[in-house]
């Protein structure tokens, strides 16, 4: 779309409405950026931009890294943000009622094991000068002068209200060149420990170096997030303002948040295709393709400033498509797909999908009739407002719309 309203669109080729499996299944994505690049974009739009209930993302970050790193609260209200959509969990975001985000923990441990492998500066203010303790006794012998007024001044309003430290200003817009090469150098003399410790997969024979997501293409979407083309004019990933003493840590902070959740829900699998790991009666159902923890994919309404805007995919009950990626673990179950017919679930003993009678999820689903936007990428992007989005600024509806 993007490339028809004459924006320049980062992948013309891809109608993610049409074929959203091109996230995981399409020649930029082995090796490439666009695991990588849907992701950051995810972040800057949905992620950055969280404001309510007296809860601002950028406050709150600045705040972490004011406070010298130790309200860890922060993590699992980002962890909220991103898997349930609020950020006091267990809250009710997506969902009707209120649950807990997926892998809390592990994404805390992650952003942590992130500060702490990359170093991450405390550049707190220097201590105040202290206070001279007072004389033992008076220097002079009091006077009896004349007072120098004839009645006491009487003290006024104060003109202004004092000020506090200011957020970042450069969020939407596109970062400084200055942050951009504080963060890539950072990065580059860091690149060992960020493929040692960060990108690795868990196979049953180990851990190993991950296949879909490499340092190349992760440095490479950030690149264009944060100094090319493709994510509009609001949609830059922020890696500080280039201006404040502590930007660059800013910079990482925010980094280390994104790193640590795409660990958790994707790199740790070496996957691309959302996990189906949501068990009714212990048993794995078909129909989680649809929607797991609380969500209905295919109903995730665009909300706030984009609601109305017709970013969202339409749903075609009989679209067709299949993953390509699952978990490891034992009896792990397949896939997902999505079709034009009723479903079971996966029988993780015998190693069988069992499609009759049909078995529901936790949602009353037994079918994947429309059901095509389950979480893809290294942030697991889910929905139709998410696709629509990915679509209108990245993709064919950008190319076409000439905009």
């Amino acid at each position: 779309r993007a490339s028809r309203e004459g924006r320049p669109a980062r992948y013309p080729k891809i109608d993610f409405c049409e074929f959203p499996q091109g996230v995981c299944s399409s020649d930029e994505t082995y090796g490439g950026e666009l695991q990588w690049m849907i992701g950051l974009f995810e972040w800057a739009d949905r992620i950055q931009t969280y404001d309510k209930d007296g809860w601002n993302f950028i406050e709150k970050l600045k705040e972490f890294c004011d406070g010298g790193y130790t309200d860890f609260a922060f993590v699992d209200a980002v962890s909220g943000i991103l898997n349930i959509g609020c950020h006091d969990p267990p809250c009710q975001g997506f969902s009707n009622s209120a649950v807990e985000p997926h892998n809390k923990r592990e994404r805390n441990d992650t952003f942590q094991r992130f500060l702490n492998e990359f170093k991450v500066a405390r550049n707190f203010p220097p201590p105040p000068p202290p206070t001279p303790l007072p004389s033992p006794a008076p220097t002079y012998e009091p006077t009896e002068a004349e007072p120098t007024t004839a009645a006491p001044t009487s003290i006024g309003q104060p003109t202004e209200i004092p000020t506090s430290s200011s957020r970042p200003t450069s969020i939407q817009g596109r970062p400084p060149a200055e942050a951009v090469t504080n963060i890539e150098n950072a990065l580059k003399s860091s690149r060992s420990r960020f493929e040692k410790f960060l990108l690795k997969s868990e196979y049953p024979t180990g851990a190993w170096p991950s296949y879909l997501y490499t340092w190349r293409g992760f440095l490479q979407a950030l690149r264009k997030m944060t100094t090319g083309v493709g994510p509009g004019e609001k949609n830059w990933f922020f890696i500080g303002d280039g201006e404040s003493p502590n930007s660059l840590q800013l910079g990482l902070i925010n980094l280390a948040s994104f790193v640590a959740h795409g660990v958790t829900q994707a790199i740790k699998y070496d996957s691309c295709d959302e996990n189906n790991y949501e068990m009714v009666d212990f048993r794995y159902p078909i129909s989680n393709a649809c929607g797991q923890n609380g969500r209905s994919y295919q109903d995730d309404m665009c909300t706030g400033g984009d609601e109305g805007e017709g970013y969202e995919c339409e749903v075609d009950s009989s679209m067709e498509m299949y993953g390509v990626t699952h978990a490891r673990w034992i009896g792990a179950p397949p896939p997902l797909y999505c079709g034009d017919k009723s479903t079971g679930y996966w029988d993780h003993f015998k190693g069988l999908e069992i499609n009759d009678p049909p078995f529901a999820n936790l949602a009353g689903r037994a079918d994947v009739r429309g059901c095509c936007w389950w979480g893809r990428g290294v942030m697991q992007v889910r929905g139709v407002c998410a696709y629509g989005k990915l679509n209108y600024y990245l993709g064919k509806r950008a190319a076409e719309s000439r905009r």
